[in-house]
């Protein structure tokens, strides 16, 4: 089963990073092979990795140890599995499968169901002690906590307690659970949520499981998310935007003491608090590992988190961070070694995909000791050595704000023969996110077919602080998308553009491609819209609940009478009459982030005023293209759509 995946385990290079030969351009079947390895999970002796990656059609779990050799298959379905997790004897594993938690003997293959339920469950995570496995579901119409007593192995020793296979819950209804961790002991769970009325907080709960009791110990007063507990349980670690930007925060199980370990105005975690975006501690309880955000970029540092003697600093005291990314790119860290030597971490750049590596810790890399790669995931007959190279940029909007992009030119805009040639502006999705400079191969795509890139962070983004990221509440569409306009007439500007321009962009970015196209007609020769909204107070009616709990944190509720009308001036549908471009939309039907219906209204007003426009339907896909296939020729419609109206060429095919 092996051969399925076998470049996770290519030679590297002397500097850590893959000997790979050069060739011209990067084609669409190419990049649409392209297939991260995803959601690594470290055995709890520190010697396997388990992940998922694609094999025939799906994603299925694989082991592979963690000092190198060929993988190993251990899932073998029609439907994808995700989210395998060890449990603590390292002898099973449970994973996902069609909204159902499953499980999986390492050593036999043999499979069990754990738990289903028609509203889907989701987030395995099994107790200290191996017994239950606690997850997230909406059997009662919220996100709660529940958790199940495991199956025994098929070999394993019987329990001396005798197997519920009925879940029970943890949480109460009324309140989504976003995340949770289990203590070390199994005695308690960190949860975190946010709770009406204040949707600008993101809180933290301690929840007893023998008594169900709850005690808030951190998000009365800001966005705090992403607990993570010491090794030894006496607290947490978590990020915290109190000061304005996202800081690591240790904080007491009883929420009393609390000491920020990251300073500076840089942002050191995500608002999703994520898994990858979070901070860890190493097994030794001495250090942590954390994400610091700058330029597009997110670097991996390790701090210290006591005195060597396990002794806790006192709150203020001088810390350091070691940056242990070997290259500048997207990292997110996955696990420590068990004796706390190393992390592993997952890495990609603009010019290599999401890989898993080794990266020793400071001392060990003074001595010589390099980082190295576990797994490649770029073919080898593509080079990367010719890639575009990235350059950012800012600019003043017309507000004054000053609004930073990555700008990406192909080679014949660039030397002493230059060209002037076209470009497309990028609108991140989100809108809570930002335009990372991570692998994207559709942006290589449009380079290399000789059109410049331009990725804008728009007010509403995150690496920039909270104020920054709260800049678009009650602006959606609005002042957003004037950024985005502001940004295209800099490009407009600039000696290396002709002054065609086109706006892509998917999910928000999608709404922002109608937005922009309707704000400035004539500045725009093409637009393409993914799965984006047209309506959205529509689309906070027929959306599924958290992109509608967004909505209503950043816009309010549509019949609010203050919101209202910031709510209409935000749906492009009713200015669809102003569009001049071509327009390209791509949606698939089983969307519940934003429905289907958002892309029947625009069409249909499109329609009816005669705009040029092509419209494509994936039947089988979501929020989002999960099937190779799909993006593929996704990619080709989007690529022959700018050529057609930039370039002016026609494909033959």
């Amino acid at each position: 089963m092996g051969r399925a995946v076998t470049d996770l385990n290519r030679g590297a290079g002397d500097n850590g990073r893959p000997r790979r030969p050069s060739r011209d351009g990067l084609t669409i079947e190419q990049a649409a092979a392209v297939e991260s390895p995803r959601e690594f999970r470290l055995s709890p002796d520190g010697r396997r990795l388990a992940f998922t990656a694609e094999h025939a059609g799906a994603r299925q779990v694989f082991l592979m140890p963690v000092r190198g050799a060929y993988p190993e298959q251990v899932t073998a379905t029609e439907k994808p599995a995700s989210d395998p997790q060890w449990s603590p004897d390292g002898r099973r594993i449970a994973f996902v499968r069609e909204d159902a938690i499953w499980m999986v003997d390492v050593e036999g293959s043999h499979q069990a169901l754990v738990t289903q339920h028609p509203a889907g469950n989701r987030s395995p995570r099994w107790c200290a002690d191996g017994h239950q496995i606690a997850f997230i579901s909406r059997r009662r119409g919220w996100d709660q906590l529940w958790v199940v007593d495991a199956p025994v192995p098929r070999r394993g020793r019987p329990s001396t307690r005798p197997r519920s296979a009925e879940p029970t819950p943890l949480t109460e209804t009324g309140v989504d659970i976003a995340d949770f961790a289990w203590s070390p002991d199994g005695r308690r769970v960190a949860v975190t949520s946010q709770r009406l009325p204040n949707l600008l907080t993101s809180q933290i709960h301690i929840v007893d499981v023998a008594t169900g009791r709850e005690r808030l110990i951190a998000g009365e007063s800001a966005w705090e998310t992403g607990p993570r507990w010491l090794p030894d349980g006496s607290g947490l670690l978590m990020i915290s935007d109190q000061d304005g930007w996202f800081q690591v925060v240790r904080v007491s199980v009883d929420g009393k003491e609390r000491i920020i370990l990251t300073t500076g105005q840089h942002e050191h975690g995500e608002p999703s608090g994520g898994w990858g975006y979070v901070p860890l501690a190493s097994p030794d309880g001495k250090r942590f590992v954390h994400i610091e955000i700058r330029e597009g970029l997110a670097d991996l540092l390790v701090g210290d988190l006591c005195d060597g003697t396990g002794a806790k600093e006192p709150p203020g005291a001088s810390r350091r961070s070691a940056v242990i990314s070997p290259f500048e790119g997207v990292w997110m860290a996955v696990a420590w070694l068990a004796d706390s030597s190393a992390v592993l971490a997952l890495g990609s750049s603009d010019r290599t995909p999401d890989d898993l590596w080794l990266l020793p810790m400071p001392e060990a890399a003074a001595e010589g000791v390099k980082p190295r790669q576990l797994t490649h995931s770029l073919p080898t007959v593509v080079g990367s050595d010719h890639f575009a190279a990235a350059t950012r940029i800012t600019f003043k909007a017309r507000d004054g704000s000053a609004i930073e992009g990555t700008l990406y030119l192909p080679a014949n805009a660039v030397g002493e023969e230059a060209t002037r040639v076209p470009c497309v502006i990028h609108s991140h999705g989100g809108p809570t996110h930002q335009a990372f400079r991570d692998w994207m191969p559709f942006r290589q795509l449009v380079v290399e077919a000789g059109m410049a890139f331009l990725s804008v962070d728009f007010r509403g983004s995150t690496g920039y602080g909270r104020q920054f990221r709260w800049a678009n509440r009650g602006e959606w569409g609005h002042a957003d998308a004037f950024d985005v306009i502001d940004a295209a007439k800099w490009a407009n500007a600039q000696p290396w553009c002709d002054g065609r321009l086109a706006h892509y962009g998917a999910s928000y970015g999608g709404y922002l491609t109608l937005c922009v196209l309707t704000e400035e007609p004539s500045l725009w020769r093409a637009g393409i819209d993914l799965y984006g909204d047209s309506e959205i107070a529509e689309s906070y009616r027929h959306g599924d609940r958290p992109g509608r709990i967004d909505l209503e944190r950043m816009m309010g509720k549509p019949e609010d009478p203050d919101a209202a009308p910031v709510y209409r001036r935000g749906s492009p549908l009713y200015r669809a009459e102003r569009i001049e471009a071509p327009l390209l939309i791509l949606h698939g039907r089983r969307d519940k982030r934003v429905a289907p219906l958002m892309t029947e209204k625009i069409v249909e007003a499109l329609e009816i005023e005669g705009k040029h426009h092509q419209v494509h339907w994936y039947d089988e896909e979501s929020h989002g293209w999960t099937k190779r296939e799909n993006r593929r020729d996704a990619w080709k419609r989007c690529i022959d759509f700018l050529r057609r109206h930039l370039l002016d060429q026609v494909d033959e095919d």
